[in-house]
């Protein structure tokens, strides 16, 4: 990696590199690297003028966060710096890896939002960005002693302006109440912005952002030091959130996490944060041997249902507010099945549609506006028995029709519960050129009257498309295969969010991946779920307003 020449430690600001004209052959930071064209994705190249260059990162789709002394013409004023548009026209380039190709997205900088206490600033973006990833802020203060990372575009040992992302490895110093001391790979200019990163759980997640350097190592300086000093973004998080609220709106995803040590529930805000996972049982009270658990809700009520070791259904809820109401036992309520293994569930507006797979038939039940519960109908014996069935999926589409989807003996069905209650037959969804030959997961997602759906086979293949309601046509099923990756899964699910698919599989080797389709057709680059105790077995998803 590289940032910028300071002055004694601790009290000047790194000074930003004039932007070139001509880019250099890429090279080797002093003991980092370059970065790989599909890696560290979420870091930016910022052209303040043309006259300096900083780096950044992005948060989400619209803002990335820099540092605040980029746009002053002394950084040491950089306190000074004023809200609203830069003073020169600023352009970043993100998601380039290496400047010269044509990977990314290109940005103006519209808007500044300045910290006081830090160097430290968040940059709107003129549009939003997609198929890049975010890098979340951290959680947790930085210890002294801790391995962090950086990226940045500045100056390296022998290239005065390099046009590929170098990134290196630091060790956290001291931890002061805005401030983090970090050394290791020279801090040159350039950098001065630049995200400093831990790698935690599979996934980086921003610690800090560049600051003042002594620049040791660095083409042009002869200073031997190789300290830095960077802006804690971790106690600043609500910030953060409440400063970028251009993308945020009152709508949640909310997700179930089945694990090999319980069921755990977490959410993420359309800014792209994600909270902690909090133990459901630990606060709606223990299932015995859970076996399976879905989600849907209702006016910002999370209604959770857990299918039991002894083959009983129970149902909890998580309150706007956030508290929970306790498991109850739903058994009577909608009338035993033995042999019940799966549940899905599906806001109807006013109330809940429930389908059920026990001893390989399918079965609905509905809930009320009154909370009272229908006792479940034999779908199976209305449209007919699919032999070995293994997975049930549901979602509402606009209009009232309840959308039910079933996996059986590796291929998939389809069928329409009506607004009227009248049924439509089963139609064999593996009969469309779906590019798959066996099938072990589906998921359905009503965006409006569309209704969109998820196919992933034993090989790890994963397919997209959408039915249209109006007509009942299918569009091609597309791969998304090389957005989520070829890792075999074991359990998918997805909802709609504000007309947005949101969509989560359970790899084989132990991993939960996210990944959000945009009302406009575009897709946000996946995300590895992070924080949820134990091996996850099973995913559930639902959207909810706050």
């Amino acid at each position: 990696m590289s940032i910028r020449q300071s002055s004694p430690w601790g009290t000047a600001l790194l000074t930003a590199v004039a932007v070139g004209t001509l880019f250099s052959s890429s090279a080797q930071a002093v003991d980092g690297g370059a970065v790989a064209d599909s890696s560290y994705a979420f870091s930016a190249k910022i052209d303040v003028g043309g006259v300096r260059a900083c780096s950044g990162s992005l948060l989400n789709n619209q803002w990335m966060v820099t540092a605040a002394s980029c746009f002053t013409e002394d950084p040491a004023l950089f306190a000074t710096l004023p809200a609203g548009a830069p003073a020169l026209k600023t352009t970043a380039t993100i998601g380039r890896t290496n400047l010269i190709g044509t990977t990314g997205e290109v940005r103006q900088i519209t808007q500044l939002i300045p910290r006081t206490d830090r160097d430290l600033v968040l940059a709107k973006l003129d549009s939003p960005v997609y198929g890049v990833s975010f890098l979340h802020p951290a959680t947790t203060a930085p210890t002294g002693g801790e391995s962090l990372k950086g990226t940045g575009y500045g100056r390296t040992k022998d290239i005065w302006v390099p046009d590929q992302l170098h990134i290196g490895s630091f060790t956290a110093g001291a931890v002061e109440a805005t401030a983090l001391g970090i050394d290791g790979t020279p801090i040159c200019k350039g950098d001065t912005g630049a995200p400093v990163f831990r790698e935690k759980d599979g996934r980086p997640e921003l610690a800090a952002v560049a600051s003042r350097s002594w620049q040791g190592g660095c083409l042009g300086s002869d200073e031997t030091r190789t300290g830095a000093v960077a802006s804690r973004v971790d106690d600043i998080r609500a910030w953060l959130t409440e400063n970028t609220a251009s993308t945020l709106n009152n709508w949640n995803m909310q997700m179930l996490a089945r694990t090999s040590t319980g069921l755990y529930h977490a959410m993420r805000n359309s800014n792209g944060d994600w909270t902690g996972f909090g133990d459901v049982q630990k606060v709606a009270g223990s299932i015995e041997d859970l076996a399976y658990a879905a989600d849907a809700a209702i006016k910002g009520k999370n209604y959770v249902f857990a299918v039991g070791g002894d083959g009983h259904l129970y149902e909890a809820n998580r309150r706007p507010t956030g508290g929970w109401e306790a498991f109850r036992d739903i058994t009577d309520e909608v009338g035993s099945k033995p042999g019940l293994t799966s549940v899905a569930v599906t806001s109807t507006g006013s109330g809940l549609a429930l389908i059920g797979l026990a001893s390989g038939r399918v079965y609905h039940a509905t809930q009320g506006a009154d909370e009272k519960w229908s006792k479940w109908g034999d779908v199976s014996a209305k449209l007919g028995v699919l032999g070995n069935a293994t997975q049930v999926t549901t979602a509402q589409t606009s209009g009232g029709d309840t959308q039910i989807g079933v996996v059986a003996d590796k291929k998939a069905y389809h069928a329409i519960r009506r607004s009227d209650g009248t049924w439509s037959a089963w139609g064999h969804i593996s009969n469309l050129p779906t590019g798959l030959d066996a099938i072990n997961g589906m998921a359905f997602a009503g965006t409006g009257s569309d209704l969109q759906i998820i196919l992933t086979s034993p090989t790890g293949d994963k397919k997209h498309a959408i039915r249209a309601d109006a007509t009942g046509s299918w569009s091609s099923f597309g791969n998304l295969g090389s957005r989520l990756g070829a890792e075999p899964t074991i359990s998918v699910d997805a909802a709609s969010v504000t007309r947005e698919l949101q969509a989560a599989v359970v790899t084989a080797d132990g991993k939960i991946k996210h990944i959000l389709r945009h009302d406009n057709g575009k897709w946000d680059a996946v995300d590895q779920v992070a924080g949820y105790p134990g091996t996850p077995a099973g995913v559930a998803l639902t959207g909810s307003a706050d």
